[in-house]
């Protein structure tokens, strides 16, 4: 059993030392480490719908819905709750369609809101050549 003087001593230490932790969210946290897999992107001018995505994930995350975007009508919603960050979904498409960033901050307060591309993006926004923007629901 520890010396009450020892358990004193300990606290006194630990009470004029460097912080262990950080205030998150109000200071800024640990970037990632470069080939970290975090949120996905999804460039749906690129996509053709060939389920390619679909098929290789472990975890069943990704749904194939219909569209009138891609050419085989069919588009994929990813669910972030059940994606476990393999990145099979990134290697097996072959139009360069579908990447995992470094973005990591990935928290919701319902399980709706971790389902991403849900909505289908304007036609117009696609004719640009911008990216989906996701919507809030």
């Amino acid at each position: 059993m520890p010396r009450p003087g020892v358990i004193v001593w300990e606290a006194l230490r630990n009470v004029f030392s460097k912080k262990a932790t950080i205030d998150y969210p109000f200071e800024e946290g640990v970037k990632p480490k470069y080939g970290l897999r975090g949120a996905h992107v999804l460039y749906i001018e690129e996509c053709t719908g060939c389920r390619a995505c679909q098929r290789v994930c472990p975890s069943l995350a990704i749904e194939m819905v219909p569209s009138e975007l891609t050419k085989t009508k069919k588009r994929p919603v990813i669910n972030l709750g059940q994606c476990i960050f393999c990145g099979l979904c990134e290697e097996a498409c072959r139009y360069d369609a579908l990447f995992l960033t470094d973005y990591i901050e990935l928290s919701a307060f319902q399980q709706k809101e971790m389902i991403i591309y849900e909505n289908e993006p304007p036609k117009e926004e696609i004719s640009e050549g911008n990216e989906p923007k996701e919507e809030d629901s």
